[in-house]
């Protein structure tokens, strides 16, 4: 019983990942490893304390291990903070950032150019 409920609780988590964040992966364990720097450090911790507790919870002698107030609390940090990212905000920052670097260039060309004949006098 108590390992449906945290079976639930991994689950969710785990489409919230791939909707929000679009990471996928076949297990949670998976999905913090690719998701990295997307998650803060302190979520990401709570989403391995269950990663581990979704493996521990299926052995019999194990599953006293897994301390569930704790499992529930991280479930809720989690949820918290997927159900709060958006998606199109994210994509949109990343096509900003891209277009940002590449007008990057071209200006210091500008400049290295603009350097260059005021040096040699030209201009």
């Amino acid at each position: 019983m108590v390992g449906d409920m945290l079976d639930i609780q991994i689950a969710e988590v785990r489409k919230l990942m791939e909707t929000q964040l679009r990471i996928r992966g076949k297990s949670l364990e998976f999905q913090v490893r690719k998701a990295g720097r997307l998650l803060p450090r302190h979520l990401r911790h709570d989403a391995v304390y269950l990663a581990q507790a979704a493996t521990i919870m299926h052995h019999p002698k194990l599953s006293r291990m897994v301390d569930l107030d704790k499992a529930t609390k991280a479930h809720g940090r989690l949820v918290a903070f997927l159900q709060a990212v958006d998606p199109k905000d994210r994509a949109k920052g990343t096509l900003l950032s891209w277009l940002g670097s590449l007008a990057f260039a071209p200006i210091v060309a500008f400049i290295v150019v603009v350097t260059v004949l005021v040096k040699r006098g030209i201009v």
